[in-house]
């Protein structure tokens, strides 16, 4: 009806007329109704797709500007038939990486190998592609595997796919054939169905009758002999099932490790913890110092040295050499080179006077402690006993942490009255080390020969050693303590840091969380 006509006013119309066209009307509405009603049912709920600002390439369905059906003619012409189904991610603007896509959707970082593999030097939209350094750009689309959701994520055709059928078609070559695509996620068998509840199973005499297999009896013996066994013998049976996986967990290289990107933030809440540890335990130098000066001057068969002190706010315990002899009181051995200090609380026993020739009573000693960090753990503080070390200590591996390490030994050291001599920059290092060697004593021919009881004089590298410092290493003097950055096969103790923050220790066993050296004034 034209605006004209319906500008029109109405006539008079016969009552057959108005009744015919008001049946007619309904049944047009209601088969209007009947086929929109339809079309809603038979219309399936579609998983997420691509952006429409991508060309559709996904079904290969749908009509023309004129409303001509173009069902199968999309992929027939344009050779998006050879692209498969997968599943694919749009990078947002501001995406750090790859290890951040592949935390984001897949919930593990480690995986970002997987994205890079199905990615790697194939052309995006803007003619750019995934490179050795695994930069990405926004609105790239990167193909992920099929266990891959979030925001972002969507399935359909291979979009590098179309983007390399839409550059053979602009050339007018023939496309190349894609990769194959991430394996599908294949569903586990179902089990078979069981009698349903009070279902009755007619069985002959052959299955009425039990079987019992022999060996199942033999089994079952053997088992019974090795529950009685482990029922009289648990202790060193569970020590020797635990002492693999011990041994497996303290190996690095098996720890997981946090996206590089993210290791120094992580080292750095780390060592802050650390410091704010050994801040709140203020006592804990007392404690440890305590109980370092009643090792020393305790009597033993084989003179304790130890070689660090550990204390929580519950307990103190000493790392000692193996083949020690643990003082009569106070001290509770837990293993070889662990010893639990009981603060006095035990009952002096007396002297065996017969291997008295093996046994001296030592003067109460001065000790140097050195509360380089904590334990892995967070809450276990560490003294390093210095008394007695001289030589080389050398801290290896990351730089950064290397330098705070030395500065921490240093400013220790300097705290208890040692004196400290700082290699200054483009000095030599034979310019702090004195020429003269200390005149050595023999107190005793059992022990040999001691080095001086005054404290040693302590030399501060902060700079890398070289290969020029060598031939002064090997004469150092030996009442002189060097302390530097690097890696030298002259060191007593050769330290290794690492990104996480975390000093190994080497031969002392201990894997120490540095705390933040004081700031100078």
């Amino acid at each position: 009806m034209t605006l004209t006509a319906a500008a029109r006013p109405l006539t008079h119309r016969s009552a057959t007329t108005r009744v015919a066209r008001s049946a007619a009307a309904l049944a047009t509405g209601a088969a209007l109704a009947s086929a929109l009603a339809t079309a809603l049912v038979a219309v399936p709920a579609a998983p997420a797709r691509a952006d429409t600002t991508a060309p559709d390439t996904t079904t290969g369905t749908g009509t023309d500007g004129t409303g001509t059906d173009t069902t199968g003619t999309a992929d027939a012409t344009t050779g998006y038939d050879i692209c498969p189904e997968v599943y694919y991610y749009v990078v947002p603007e501001g995406s750090p990486g790859l290890e951040a896509i592949a935390d984001l959707i897949l919930d593990d970082a480690e995986r970002a190998d997987e994205i890079y593999e199905l990615n790697a030097g194939r052309t995006q939209a803007d003619g750019q592609a995934l490179g050795e350094d695994r930069a990405v750009l926004p609105e790239w689309r990167l193909v992920v595997p099929f266990d891959s959701g979030g925001e972002g994520v969507y399935e359909g055709r291979d979009p590098l796919c179309v983007v390399a059928v839409d550059q053979a078609n602009a050339l007018g070559v023939a496309p190349p054939t894609p990769p194959p695509p991430p394996p599908a996620y294949t569903p586990p068998p179902e089990e078979e169905e069981s009698p349903a509840q009070g279902e009755t199973v007619d069985l002959n005499e052959e299955q009425e009758r039990p079987k019992i297999d022999p060996r199942i009896l033999i089994a079952g013996a053997i088992g019974l002999v090795l529950l009685t066994l482990l029922t009289l013998f648990w202790q060193p049976v569970f020590r020797g099932i635990a002492w693999p996986f011990r041994t497996i967990a303290a190996i690095r290289r098996n720890r997981p490790k946090n996206p590089r990107a993210a290791r120094p933030a992580v080292a750095a809440r780390r060592r802050r913890e650390a410091t704010e540890r050994i801040a709140d335990d203020a006592d804990a130098v007392h404690r440890a110092g305590g109980a370092h000066s009643d090792l020393l001057g305790a009597p033993a068969d084989v003179p304790a040295r130890p070689v660090a002190i550990l204390t929580t706010p519950d307990e103190t315990t000493a790392i000692v050499p193996a083949g020690a002899t643990p003082p009569a009181t106070s001290w509770r051995v837990v293993n070889t080179t662990t010893w639990r200090y009981g603060r006095g609380s035990g009952v002096s026993g007396p002297v065996n006077f017969a291997t008295s020739t093996h046994t001296m009573a030592r003067p109460v000693v001065s000790g140097v402690l050195v509360c380089l960090g904590t334990l892995e753990d967070g809450h276990t503080l560490v003294h390093i006993d210095f008394t007695r070390v001289r030589g080389l200590v050398a801290v290896g591996g990351e730089r950064g942490l290397g330098s705070d390490t030395v500065r921490v030994i240093a400013d220790a050291l300097h705290a208890q009255g040692l004196p400290i001599r700082v290699l200054k920059s483009g000095q030599p290092l034979h310019s702090l080390i004195p020429t003269t060697m200390p005149d050595l004593s023999a107190p005793d021919p059992i022990h040999g020969v001691e080095q001086s009881r005054e404290h040693p004089l302590v030399v501060i590298v902060p700079r890398p050693l070289g290969t020029a410092d060598e031939h002064v290493l090997g004469n150092i003097p030996p009442n002189t303590l060097v302390v530097g950055v690097g890696e030298s096969d002259l060191a007593r103790w050769q330290w290794e840091a690492f990104e996480d923050g975390t000093v190994d220790t080497g031969a002392l066993g201990l894997q120490v969380i540095v705390r933040v050296p004081d700031r100078r004034s």
